[in-house]
């Protein structure tokens, strides 16, 4: 036997019916603490004995017998049986939201005989029944794949937890796990590995759900806590508990202290990070892995990685020295030869910008000529056209020149030159000091007569191969050499001096793609120091070495495996919070220490690092309200209303019971029965009650309260769009999956162009992307829940809009077509008609 449960008497009855009728309380009248423990929903659950009837014969197990009680006591007789038809569209619609299949149709238009039993295990064990009541489960959770603040960003990892929620009723996971999970499976499965694991993390999505607000979130994360508190609190136990925010609760025995000691409960959890307006990114998302999975995935590509690990380490420990030896060349004999800015598509000689003598320049042997772009302003548009000549005095009488590399631009960096004048060259990066061009490519823009050297899209080194002008961004002349620096980056074209001697230069700097405005600039200069070539040369290839290395340990390794993750929950540091001076932030009062609820007995969260959320779960599932709640919310989606009628509200503000005798029976039988869903359902639906035809109402119970009849319910906005699905042919069973949201780095949502789409599919309707700010057409006109807030019963609406829906909506009119299509095979108008109507 639970301990919650007493053993009843007539005694216990009376005295728990008595505390129910001298706890309701006047309109505006506070309750006090001590008379809140005396209130009905908090007493501990009762057992009682299963009432004595006079008519016996109508009933078909205990639940009929305490309805029956109260139907004889108020002279009122119970409806006739509804006919096998109507119980099968029932029992359909009530399980798996669906419509019966066509052949049970026509085996009950036979013989008109239904076996209701075999028909409940058959649609307990279908895939559908998860979907069906984890949407009412998502209803409370108010599921959403948005986050719902000022931007709306997508959340593309939150349908992992409902799918979650389907597939655990779906394997009939005893409620109290289903509430554990969803506090704290990341704790209560922290040791495990594989699907356990990855279970525990994803079903605290169901806190991570919570709202967001407001530009940026941070800064409004108060607001994300008291939604998680108002849901936890209505979902689980029936109770308002956010209104105890700014003051101690107006009518039921939640006190600010409360308040705030499930606040700092939550206050030390991590929630993944949304992203919002301000900071559009999404973080703290939560590996679906153990560390020991994570570590067993990545192992193998770790070992191919580390075949080429020690030869880079070793690269990466001389790039530095390298670098500092050409750094400390450049600094102490650099030279300036000429420099000039060029107008907007104008041209400069560097004799026009001399400031030095070009015709003769004294060289040594690995001496450097170094021609550096300049990134003015508009950098995008300074594609620069280099002309540059340099001419041997005496000797050989050498000329190298930067045309003569326009061929053979993808030789080398270094490039050798030509043989006629061999002599290297660097294409630089001057970004972080001295670095290389290294990123070739065989065309350009996909036109082969250009190829280039770059690193991203600038800074490049391009030239044209062609002996006719190409027009890609701009028209670049035939057999043309060209450079473009980056933004804030200069673009070098480095000479190594061959000879000992002297040289002349000739050249002339080009705006080949006008519109800057600024136009480009560019510096000439002499690095007079032997050893600077050489060290520069050796820096090319040793970081030439280490990007072929590296592209090689990219080959061979590939990618680093992904570690999957979700949108949950784990823990932070462990903190007690600040009480909000009438509910605000900024005016903190004393500290509150963690603890439950009061009126349920106040326990503190032992010390320790831990943020409560373990010990929460424990005090939600071994409370009697929660699970008075949870009975009253299957017997409400069976019926259409709960032996509460306010569901999420078991405090002095809802209703009572109307069978509180019978709330209490089913209670215990579902501790007994382990608080199974699908046992509840069993016995639920083997009622009289539950099987009862839809006869009209009586007049001294107008509102059915007593139950003698079963009351007709619309069909819900998914009911109604997967039964069009179905009748077209066309509904898609599969389960859905992520939704095609755009890029996380594409995310640009504000306040002014906040996300918004539909994504259209033929799955059921479970599955279609729920968006918070900007509902789904289809489910916000046919009254689906509102992901804002959880949802504890539908509203009914009937609007002009739902008939002009069926005229004119192209979804409806595709199934409309789909369903025609599919008579032509009927022989007879009498077959088509039958074949419509069921």
């Amino acid at each position: 036997m639970s301990r919650f449960f007493r053993p009843a008497n007539s005694l216990r009855l009376l005295a728990l019916a008595l505390a129910a009728a001298c706890c309701r309380l006047p309109a505006g009248e506070a309750m006090s603490m001590a008379a809140g423990k005396k209130w009905w929903a908090f007493q501990p659950l009762a057992e009682p004995s299963v009432p004595e009837v006079k008519n016996a014969a109508v009933c078909r197990n205990e639940i009929d017998r305490f309805l029956q009680s109260r139907l004889e006591a108020e002279g009122v007789e119970p409806a006739p049986p509804a006919d096998a038809r109507a119980l099968l569209r029932r029992a359909a619609y009530d399980l798996t939201g669906l419509p019966p299949a066509a052949e049970e149709v026509d085996a009950l238009n036979k013989d008109q005989i239904l076996n209701l039993k075999s028909k409940i295990e058959n649609l307990l064990a279908s895939p559908h029944y998860g979907e069906q009541w984890g949407r009412h489960w998502l209803d409370l959770a108010r599921y959403a794949d948005t986050a719902g603040e000022t931007a709306d960003m997508p959340l593309p990892h939150m349908w992992r937890y409902r799918n979650w929620v389907f597939n655990a009723l779906n394997r009939d996971v005893p409620y109290d796990e289903f509430v554990r999970l969803q506090m704290a499976g990341d704790i209560l499965r922290a040791g495990a590995t594989g699907a356990a694991y990855t279970e525990g993390v994803v079903a605290t999505g169901y806190l991570a759900l919570a709202r967001r607000f407001g530009f940026d979130t941070d800064k409004d994360i108060h607001l994300m806590h008291e939604d998680v508190i108002d849901n936890v609190g209505k979902a689980f136990l029936g109770l308002t508990i956010s209104c105890a925010r700014c003051h101690d609760h107006k009518y039921d025995p939640v006190t600010a202290q409360d308040y705030y000691a499930l606040y700092g409960i939550f206050a030390s959890t991590r929630f993944s990070y949304s992203g919002c307006e301000k900071q559009r990114q999404p973080r703290d998302l939560v590996p679906l892995m153990s560390a020991a999975d994570a570590a067993a995935l990545r192992r193998p590509w770790q070992e191919k990685r580390a075949r080429t690990g020690p030869r880079l380490d070793q690269i990466a420990a001389e790039l530095p020295k390298s670098r500092d030896t050409v750094l400390a060349a450049v600094k102490s004999s650099l030279r300036l030869l000429a420099a000039a800015e060029v107008k907007d598509g104008g041209s400069a000689s560097f004799e026009e910008g001399k400031k030095e003598p070009l015709d003769h320049i004294a060289l040594r042997k690995g001496e450097l000529l170094h021609l550096a772009i300049l990134p003015l302003a508009s950098h995008g548009a300074d594609t620069t056209r280099v002309e540059w000549e340099i001419t041997e005095h005496g000797g050989a009488g050498r000329r190298w020149s930067v045309s003569d590399l326009v061929p053979a631009l993808l030789s080398g960096n270094p490039h050798p030159g030509t043989s006629a004048a061999p002599a290297q060259w660097l294409f630089m990066d001057w970004r972080d000091g001295p670095g290389f061009l290294r990123e070739k490519l065989e065309k350009v823009n996909d036109l082969p007569a250009l190829r280039a050297w770059r690193n991203g899209e600038t800074p490049s080194v391009v030239v044209n191969t062609s002996d006719q002008p190409v027009t890609a961004w701009t028209t670049l002349p035939p057999r043309a050499f060209f450079m473009h620096p980056g933004p804030g980056i200069v673009v070098g074209l480095e000479w190594v001096s061959p000879l000992d001697g002297e040289v002349s230069v000739t050249g002339r700097i080009t705006d080949a793609h006008p519109g800057g405005p600024d136009g480009v600039g560019f510096r000439l200069e002499h690095i007079a120091a032997p050893d600077a070539g050489p060290a520069l040369v050796s820096l090319a290839k040793l970081s030439a070495e280490q990007a072929e290395l590296a592209r090689q340990r990219e080959s061979e390794a590939g990618p680093e495996p992904a570690v999957p993750v979700a949108f949950a929950v784990t823990e932070a540091e462990a903190k007690n919070t600040r009480l909000h001076e009438r509910g605000d932030p900024e005016k903190p009062g004393e500290e509150v220490p963690r603890h439950w609820l009061t009126v349920l007995g106040g326990d503190p969260v032992p010390p320790g690092p831990g943020s409560g959320r373990r010990e929460l779960a424990e005090w939600i599932v071994h409370s009697p309200l929660a699970t008075r709640v949870i009975v009253n919310r299957v017997w409400q989606w069976h019926f259409g209303q709960g032996l509460v009628r306010s569901p999420s509200d078991f405090g002095t503000r809802g209703e009572r019971p109307t069978h509180p005798e019978l709330l209490e029976w089913l209670c215990a039988r579902f501790e007994k029965d382990g608080r199974s869903l699908k046992s509840l359902h069993r016995l639920i639906m083997a009622s009289a009650a539950y099987q009862r035809s839809s006869a009209a109402p009586s007049p001294h119970d107008p509102d059915n309260r007593l139950l003698a009849h079963f009351d007709r319910r619309r069909l819900s906005a998914e009911e109604i769009r997967d039964s069009l699905l179905v009748a077209g042919g066309n509904l898609d069973p599969t389960p859905g999956e992520a939704h095609p949201f755009p890029p996380e780095a594409t995310w640009a949502f504000t306040q002014h162009g906040p996300f918004t789409a539909v994504y259209d599919n033929n799955r059921r309707s479970c599955y279609q992307m729920v968006q918070r700010q900007r509902r789904h057409p289809f489910l916000a006109l046919f009254d689906g829940s509102d992901p804002n807030a959880s949802t504890p019963g539908r509203q009914i609406t009937t609007a002009p809009t739902q008939a002009l829906y069926f005229l004119n909506d192209p979804f409806f009119h595709t199934q409309a077509d789909s369903l025609a299509k599919s008579l032509t095979t009927l022989t007879d108008d009498t077959a088509r008609v039958r074949h419509v109507f069921r």
